[in-house]
């Protein structure tokens, strides 16, 4: 389980070290990482996370879906020279679980879904932004809770698949191969 013997220097060091491997994510994000992989408790997080926000090793920038935290160069550079100090099975947790969590996130980030109770069910709106920018909205109703957890689970697996899959059906498709056959230079043969 949790390392109780961690320093609250190393606390720190191992949430810079945590957003480096991240890349720019939420809050919720980020103490996602450190209690499933068992690196920090909720506790020993947001004392961690306070003190970097207050010392200005950490910042806050805004997002479309909120507040994203982010590395500051006095962060970095600290993460960078002081890294060493995190024990050996800490940086052997933030190497194995980093690169997938970073793709969880940037998934997370690029295909947001939430839910909420609406008159006959739950209200479950699914997003895809790209380059910052909402390229895709649709809702749905779930019957319960269940099936509105499962929808926002899977979307940002299937996001792309089924935005392929509506732009075609709505002609987005056909339209785009006529205009690049008009648009393509004819052979002089």
């Amino acid at each position: 389980m949790f390392d109780v013997h961690a320093t609250e220097e190393e606390d720190k060091l191992v949430l810079l070290c945590a957003l480096d491997q991240l890349g720019g994510c939420t809050e919720e994000q980020l103490l996602r990482f450190v209690v499933e992989t068992s690196l920090q408790s909720q506790f020993q997080f947001y004392l961690a996370l306070s003190s970097l926000k207050e010392a200005g090793f950490v910042r806050e920038s805004r997002h479309l879906e909120g507040m994203l935290l982010i590395l500051t160069p006095q962060g970095r550079q600290s993460m960078e020279m002081f890294a060493s100090r995190i024990r050996a099975s800490q940086q052997e947790k933030l190497r194995e679980h980093g690169a997938a969590w970073r793709r969880r996130v940037r998934d997370e980030l690029s295909t947001p879904a939430q839910y909420a109770p609406s008159g006959s069910g739950y209200a479950v709106t699914l997003r895809a932004l790209e380059s910052g920018e909402e390229i895709f909205s649709m809702t749905l109703t779930a019957a319960t809770k269940a099936q509105a957890k499962r929808f926002c689970a899977r979307w940002p697996h299937k996001a792309p698949q089924l935005y392929q899959t509506i732009m075609g059906e709505l002609g987005e498709a056909e339209e785009d191969a006529q205009e690049n056959r008009k648009d393509a230079p004819e052979d002089d043969a």
